[in-house]
């Protein structure tokens, strides 16, 4: 049996260097699974609050497949300590019982291979968060991130602090996460506030200042009386000592450390900007908070932002933009689950909205003596509204259906609720009515027979089948999409191709081929090193006429390009093949290459028929872009190895003017024939016949393979080739269409 080859081949200029190649053993020809196939479904209902439901019956939900009812074979309440629980034995390769199997059987089995269970997109956002409490910040990701493989989840952290800037992009790596939570709690600012103590001696001087000039517009105050005042008004600070609301705020403790000038000094500041700033703060979070909602609106599944900071700032005034923002997340089904970094703290959380509800009592109070402070009254009854951070970090987490960990230095017991939050759900089970595994997108539907709710499920699933059971990779979904697209995109070029070989009783061999410019794809430069890299995969979906899957090629590749060879990039390919056997048959056949940094897509389409059951064969005739001397043993199963090296082809339908051409392909001979095999070559020219040339054939390899290498010389023109083997009775052939710069004279 043919032994699997995997080849990447990069070439700069004609001659290139083996990227990477792999070795497998190939059992048998790819065939679809037989038994019955089930879908399980992930269902989270909620409700017009956007909580969780809990009591939904069977009889309440119904699935629809493409408009089609489905019957319902098992539905079930998951608890998200038991679904994590068995994600993490899966994650482990351990064996676990299937409870919908749990009553029929006692042997312990692996979750359905076709679950559809949902993916959980988190965002960690590190916030304003004072120096002190970074470290309470980092434990509480860590303690969230404690979920061995982190199963199904993808985890992005961030840092808001005038702006959002991305730690690390989406990963279930637990390594790199864990580098960037220690990354992202170095070096925050803190939350650009005065503190409370601050705020509260602001309010309590603002009080001051309102009592002692009610004083001094009283007509009975006498001079010493208004000597008096005048004093307390430039020196508070022994007023605020004793005051009770000073008092009250624990976090300040003892008056004559904290209460200074430098104190006296902020509180006299605080009274003049705290409204900017919690506008200004406000709307910067507010901002931030609803592109990060954006941000996830497209992502399947669910959606989660982890917000961790000393509170939560609301703009003042601006009640309609925090409104925008929880309605936006809702509509998009993306849950806040909010974290008080300040964690167990002895500074009150009401020491803020007391001291402004306070202020502006004062300010109200001498209004109608004095228009000195009249006009603060309005912009400090709204700060008094917006100035409780921590209910503001409830308000969000609750309308958006998550919750709130506040007053707490034990976090871990909270971190591990976040996550069986996110993963509690009702599991709906059915087997499809079609059967036709045809690689289309499938429209899911989940009705729930119960007015007020919405239902969040999978969108539906590509009916791919699971070939020698190879399910569906993460990096095939961009090329599934694209290829159901109508129109398909196009948005860059490469080549690609079937390739013909060993021809057998009851199939053939084949190799899928892609042939991909770098200067189609982004090239990223690292700007330490200077070197690039590119990212792409390549997918390709063998269908029999009915349109069934039968074959599935697919590989996601990386390719690293020196600083040097930045400057030739435009030059250089990327060729992979892979190895197929087809039965006889009439075949359709979707190939996708996706550009994985630039988020692009581009589709083809190829028809072949394949004939099997020849004694004599002949392969396709391939284009040679260079050969490569051999760095090892040759090996007897690659077609493109030979005893001159290793032939490097090219699917392009040109060569540059200027260059030689070289054609490459292999005749198979009849082994009990006593006669040698001819070879015969016409070349046509814009569609005249320009000569007819009998071939000396090569020496047969040790299988008796013979691999035929023809070198010519043409002037310009559009050429048709056809090569025809005979051997007796027998005879095969193969064509190939070039446009190259032809010559007369033709060499072997």
């Amino acid at each position: 049996m043919r032994r699997r080859l995997v080849t990447i081949l990069t070439l700069l200029g004609i001659m290139g260097a083996a990227v990477s190649a792999q070795n497998a053993d190939r059992d048998q020809v790819p065939t679809i699974r037989t038994t019955t196939r089930e879908v399980v479904l992930d269902v989270i209902v909620r409700d017009n609050h956007h909580h969780a439901v809990a009591d939904i019956r069977p009889g309440e939900i119904e699935v629809f497949e493409d408009g089609v009812k489905q019957k319902i074979n098992a539905f079930r309440n998951v608890q998200g300590t038991e679904q994590l629980q068995l994600e993490r034995k899966l994650a482990n390769g351990i064996a676990v019982e299937n409870p919908a199997e749990k009553a029929s059987s006692s042997q312990p089995t692996r979750a359905p291979a076709n679950t559809l269970h949902e993916l959980n997109f988190v965002s960690v956002v590190f916030a304003q968060i004072a120096p002190l409490d970074l470290e309470f910040a980092r434990e509480a990701v860590l303690d969230f991130l404690e979920s061995n493989n982190l199963p199904n989840t993808y985890v992005t952290i961030y840092r808001l602090d005038r702006g959002l800037s991305v730690v690390q992009p989406y990963t279930a790596d637990r390594k790199l996460l864990t580098q960037a939570v220690d990354s992202a709690t170095k070096g925050l600012s803190g939350t650009g506030g005065f503190g409370s103590s601050a705020v509260t001696a602001s309010s309590i001087n603002t009080q001051i200042q309102a009592t002692e000039l009610t004083t001094l517009a009283a007509p009975t105050t006498s001079s010493s009386q208004a000597a008096i005042a005048f004093q307390k008004m430039l020196n508070p600070l022994p007023d605020i000592a004793i005051d009770p609301l000073w008092a009250r705020n624990t976090a300040s403790q003892d008056a004559s450390v904290a209460i200074n000038n430098a104190l006296e000094t902020q509180a006299r500041l605080a009274t003049g900007i705290r409204f900017a700033e919690s506008l200004s703060n406000g709307m910067d979070t507010m901002d931030a908070l609803r592109q990060l909602v954006r941000a996830q609106a497209k992502l399947p599944g669910r959606k989660v932002v982890l917000y961790l900071a000393d509170g939560l700032t609301l703009p003042v005034g601006r009640r309609d933009v925090v409104s925008s923002v929880i309605g936006y997340a809702n509509q998009t089904e993306v849950s806040f689950y909010t974290v008080d970094t300040r964690g167990l703290s002895t500074e009150s959380p009401l020491a803020e909205p007391l001291a402004n509800q306070a202020r502006v009592g004062a300010e109200s109070s001498v209004n109608k003596l004095s228009p000195r402070m009249g006009h603060l009254e309005d912009d400090d009854i709204q700060l008094t509204v917006s100035s409780n951070k921590q209910l503001a970090m409830v308000e969000l987490a609750e309308a958006t259906g998550g919750f709130a960990v506040t007053n707490t230095n034990q976090i871990a017991l909270p971190m591990q609720r976040v996550m069986e939050d996110i993963r509690t759900h009702y599991e709906v089970a059915y087997t499809p009515a079609a059967t036709n595994y045809d690689g289309h997108f499938r429209k899911i539907e989940v009705r729930i027979a119960r007015p007020h709710v919405t239902v969040q499920t999978r969108s539906g699933y590509f009916a791919v089948p699971e070939l020698n059971g190879e399910p569906l990779q993460p990096f095939e979904m961009a090329a599934l999409k694209a290829m159901n697209l109508h129109p398909n995109p196009n948005l860059f070029p490469y080549d690609t191709a079937l390739l013909r070989f060993r021809p057998k009783p009851s199939s053939a061999d084949y190799e899928m081929a892609f042939d991909v410019p770098v200067s189609s794809l982004r090239v990223v430069t690292d700007a330490k090193t200077g070197d690039g890299h590119v990212r792409f995969s390549v997918v390709a979906l063998i269908h029999k006429q009915n349109g069934e899957v039968v074959g599935k090629v697919s590989r996601d590749l990386v390719r690293q390009i020196s600083h040097a060879d930045l400057a030739r990039v435009e030059s250089e390919r990327i060729l992979y093949a892979e190895p197929i056997e087809l039965p006889a048959g009439h075949y359709e056949i979707d190939t996708a290459v996706t550009d994985n940094l630039a988020e692009k897509t581009t589709v083809k389409r190829l028809a072949a028929f394949v004939d099997s059951g020849k004694n004599l064969g002949i392969s396709s005739l391939q284009l040679v872009r260079g050969i490569q001397s051999s760095p090892g043993p040759r090996d007897q199963q690659d077609p493109f190895e030979t005893t001159s090296g290793r032939i490097v082809p090219t699917l392009a339908g040109s060569v540059p003017s200027g260059q030689p051409l070289q054609v490459y392909f292999l005749v198979y001979p009849e082994t009990d024939s006593a006669e040698a095999p001819r070879i015969t070559l016409q070349l046509f020219r814009n569609g005249e016949e320009v000569g007819t040339k009998d071939l000396a054939p090569p020496k047969p390899a040790p299988d008796g393979t013979l691999h035929c290498l023809l070198r010519m010389n043409p002037v310009p023109g559009q050429y048709d080739m056809l090569i025809t083997a005979r051997q007796g009775r027998l005879s095969s052939e193969a064509r190939l269409a070039v446009d190259v710069t032809p010559s007369t004279e033709i060499k072997q």
